[in-house]
């Protein structure tokens, strides 16, 4: 499932264009047709909920060579791209960005225009954390993605909050089908 979803995300960078483009095509006719396997893929993308608890406090997930920090890539970025890759597969949008898949999808699954708003804001608040902590700490590979929430300001940390129950909410959204696709429900 992880390797169909990076397939997913293609596009073409270089070469014949249109055969990138006629794959694209087929894709977005076929994958709303195969509901077995977007739930699949919905319920593997439920895997990774993001690192908070019920009163909104962070969760650790026990990691011993980084205890008290936070996989940014895999709890907190994934659950967006997850989300908004199978919500475009659902729904044959042909966009490989989560940004642009959230936006392409919002109006079709009757997101709320506030809510998908906060979604993205949340996805690259995560995004630009993740970036500014390996330019400024360059940590070892193992790291890079895995951040102590100590280490960030008052502010910083109840934006990164917010930003994980926005993820949250896309999970919940999943794992109701979408909305009104029953073809997801995880």
């Amino acid at each position: 499932l992880l390797n169909a979803a990076i397939f997913f995300d293609f596009r073409a960078l270089h070469g014949d264009e249109s055969l990138a483009e006629a794959l694209r095509n087929w894709l977005d006719e076929r994958a709303p047709q195969e509901p077995v396997f977007l739930r699949l893929m919905a319920q593997n993308a439920l895997d990774c909920p993001p690192p908070i608890g019920l009163i909104r406090e962070f969760v650790f997930d026990g990691n011993k060579e980084y205890p008290h920090t936070l996989d940014l890539k895999a709890f907190g970025a994934r659950p967006f791209v997850d989300a908004a890759r199978i919500f475009a597969l659902a729904l044959g949008v042909p966009y490989t960005g989560t940004a642009q898949r959230l936006r392409a999808v919002a109006a079709k699954l009757a997101f709320a225009k506030d809510d998908i708003g906060a979604a993205v804001e949340g996805f690259y608040f995560i995004q630009t954390l993740r970036l500014r902590h390996q330019h400024r700490n360059a940590p070892s590979a193992e790291a890079a993605n895995r951040i102590d929430p100590d280490s960030l300001n008052e502010l910083e940390r109840h934006v990164l909050r917010e930003a994980f129950k926005q993820a949250k909410k896309l999970q919940q959204r999943l794992a109701l089908g979408g909305g009104d696709d029953p073809g997801l429900q995880a």
